[in-house]
């Protein structure tokens, strides 16, 4: 059985990621084993599990770490990827979040996280960190195919001349807290975006992820990256 383990910083990303194993590998053929790291510095840190999915007859494995910050995500790897090698996974994949660092720093921050110590470089060629621009909603800012089954009165200029942008029109990315942007159109119908869990994945449920698949990707170099290392991880044999 191929397996494949993602390290990300929050509930969100876990959920989304969750959701993207299920459309890309299929959930006839998966084991999904979701996970959160707790505790830590002054108090022992513990490995939870969260949720799980077995498929009856899987041809993969997938684990999905909530991290519970975005700077665990790192250091979480680095104490788990000798274990996870030696269990065969093949690759180690780390999402998080830019903000709150500002995008000029990103190339940088990019860099530091994608290196490891000489008793790790080994491991270089099955470990990867992708970051969110500034964070993973986004994608969901992005995705506007979802607002109208929000309401369907969440229409370009109905937002515009409310909030001042209309997300048909802009680069999500550009938009610095695009979580405060999905909360602040959700109120304009009396909703709200929250990180609460039930909350989230009604969010998630709500996607177009075949417009995410096959549209999306291409404005969105860090998107594009993890479909692509779930793709490729499905077509290597």
């Amino acid at each position: 059985m191929k397996r494949i383990a993602f390290f990300v910083e929050g509930q969100t990303e876990q959920i989304f990621v969750n959701r993207l194993i299920r459309e890309i590998l299929g959930t006839q053929y998966v084991n999904i084993i979701q996970k959160q790291f707790r505790g830590g510095v002054n108090i022992p840190k513990v490995e939870i599990v969260r949720n799980s999915a077995f498929s009856k007859n899987p041809k993969y494995e997938v684990l999905i770490f909530d991290c519970g910050s975005d700077n665990r995500v790192k250091s979480e790897i680095l104490d788990n990827i000798e274990t996870l090698r030696k269990n065969d996974y093949e690759m180690i994949i780390g999402l998080r979040d830019l903000y709150p660092i500002p995008l000029d720093d990103l190339e940088k921050l990019e860099k530091g996280l994608r290196f490891l110590p000489n008793h790790l470089k080994d491991s270089t060629k099955y470990f990867d960190i992708i970051i969110a621009v500034h964070e993973i909603e986004a994608w969901f800012l992005a995705e506007t195919n979802h607002l109208k089954k929000i309401d369907k009165r969440l229409k370009g200029r109905f937002i515009k001349e409310r909030l001042g942008f209309d997300p048909y029109a802009i680069d999500a990315q550009s938009r610095v807290h695009p979580a405060k942007d999905l909360d602040n159109i959700y109120r304009l119908v009396g909703k709200s975006y929250t990180k609460k869990y039930n909350a989230t994945i009604r969010v998630v449920n709500k996607l177009d992820f075949n417009h995410i698949r096959f549209d999306l990707r291409y404005d969105i170099s860090s998107l594009d990256r993890l479909l692509r290392v779930i793709e490729d991880f499905k077509s290597k044999r």
